[in-house]
């Protein structure tokens, strides 16, 4: 039996057949490239990627065999509408491609030091473009234009006296610092030592500074009031802060307070921002600092980058790949930021900037293990200084839309590291999902007071007063 047997030249059968030869072509050279470090045969046989890369050699096979077929019959019979039928097929998917390209250039636009099309960041990131952007930002922070400040030793920090307008859907309002750098209720604001009050400090990132409510909406200040007139709560909060930063905000700035109870709040991407070391190498951030980091030698914290880059020194770098200490920035990805000769289309770059190639990480147990590390080392010293550490998981918007058996990164590492901690999710679930969170992501006033209120009897206890205050 020939390959084509009695086979009939069928126009409309011949167009749909290279159609589909083309989209196989398309999704094979798309799971190819989506394949990226896994091996091929792990790729074809336990990823989903490989199931389409199977199915599409599979109709590739199926309608090249009716091409050839129909290709046979018309070298048998000449037909003219066999040609005038390829080349109709070449035209549509040459105006399908020219309009979808057409239409991600007209719809991509720049933000800050990046293009974009909706929401997808499109790479390559263009370093040329990242130098002035980042530059303004530093200007404005050295400036006094902005809440946080260059600081050697932690990357950021709030600044003395600092005045920052914020807004939300419904209100706008300003972020006040102290003089000490800490969030203030008003200007010009001096915490100073009071013999007559027992402190409390609270240190963590936006989520414990506040981030889009007022002061007195912040579940510090909630919990200040609650606590009663002989108690204050520090707020040391810095937003953008990972685990690593935090505890050396603690070590620099919270530790000389003496506070007789040091609360150290952290959320889910805390743990990943504790390996990052340029924030704005990664796709979420637009922070014109350095940071310190972190590494684990022999079980033990290393600190690389002690003395934070300073932003003029970083932005006048010819190519990000000069910075130092890069290698040791979990976020940074050189594709990212290296054109690669298929970029000439926005339609490519499209789907290459939305759909990344798989790459091995294997660094989860080590995320642990280092953000473990962080804490443990934060309860000893504070313990050391005569402090009662108390750690608090701040859950997200994202671990409310996971199943009841659903395990959080950061609660995993601190149940794996026994460490205690306070949990204040049951409090936050009798809080409206409709209002439960800011449109930024931080918690909204009443996510705040459920907070406090969660919080409120483990403070108590541990300053030695009854739970009813």
């Amino acid at each position: 039996m020939t390959l084509c047997g009695k086979f009939q030249e069928n126009e409309v059968l011949l167009l749909v057949h290279l159609f589909i030869c083309e989209l196989s072509l398309a999704l094979m050279a798309a799971a190819l490239y989506l394949q990226g470090e896994r091996p091929f045969v792990e790729f074809l046989f336990s990823s989903k990627t490989g199931i389409m890369f199977g199915l599409a050699i599979l109709a590739f096979a199926v309608s090249g065999r009716v091409i050839v077929c129909q290709y046979l019959s018309h070298k048998r019979s000449p037909s003219p509408h066999f040609r005038l039928v390829v080349l109709m097929n070449l035209i549509t998917v040459l105006l399908i491609g020219i309009m979808c390209e057409l239409v991600v250039r007209a719809g991509s636009h720049r933000e800050g030091d990046r293009e974009m099309f909706a929401n997808v960041i499109l790479k390559p990131r263009i370093w040329q473009w990242a130098q002035p952007y980042y530059r303004e930002l530093a200007e404005k922070s050295v400036a006094g234009q902005a809440l946080l400040v260059y600081d050697e030793d932690l990357g950021w920090t709030v600044g003395s006296n600092k005045h920052f307008p914020y807004s939300t859907h419904k209100k706008e309002g300003p972020y006040w610092s102290s003089e000490e750098g800490l969030r203030a209720p008003k200007e010009k604001f001096l915490y100073g030592y009071d013999a007559d009050k027992t402190d409390i400090a609270i240190v963590g990132d936006s989520f414990t500074f506040g981030d889009e409510v007022e002061y007195e909406e912040v579940w510090g200040f909630e919990l200040d009031q609650l606590l009663g007139e002989k108690f204050r709560v520090l707020n040391f909060g810095v937003p953008g802060y990972g685990l690593d930063q935090i505890y050396l905000r603690y070590q620099a700035d919270v530790r000389k307070w003496n506070p007789k109870v040091v609360i150290f709040g952290f959320i889910p991407h805390d743990l990943l921002r504790s390996t990052l070391v340029y924030p704005f190498a990664s796709q979420t951030w637009q922070l014109p600092f350095s940071k310190p980091r972190f590494v684990l030698s022999d079980g033990q914290l290393t600190l690389m980058n002690r003395n934070a880059v300073p932003p003029e020194e970083i932005f006048s770098r010819r190519s990000i790949s000069e910075l130092p200490a890069l290698e040791y920035d979990r976020g940074y990805r050189p594709s990212d930021w290296e054109k690669s000769w298929y970029h000439f289309s926005y339609l490519i770059r499209l789907f290459t900037s939305r759909y990344p190639p798989w790459f091995a990480d294997n660094s989860e147990e080590e995320l642990l293990q280092l953000n473990a590390e962080i804490l443990k080392s934060f309860v000893r010293s504070a313990t050391q200084a005569g402090s009662i550490p108390l750690i608090v998981y701040f859950p997200n918007r994202g671990d409310f839309d996971q199943p009841n058996s659903y395990l959080p990164l950061g609660k995993r590492m601190l149940q794996e590291a026994g460490l205690p901690y306070i949990d204040p999710t049951p409090c936050l679930l009798e809080v409206s999902p409709s209002v439960r969170f800011q449109r930024g992501g931080h918690y909204s006033p009443q996510s705040n007071v459920a907070v406090a209120k969660c919080l409120v009897d483990a403070v108590r206890e541990l300053l030695g007063q009854p739970a009813d205050g």
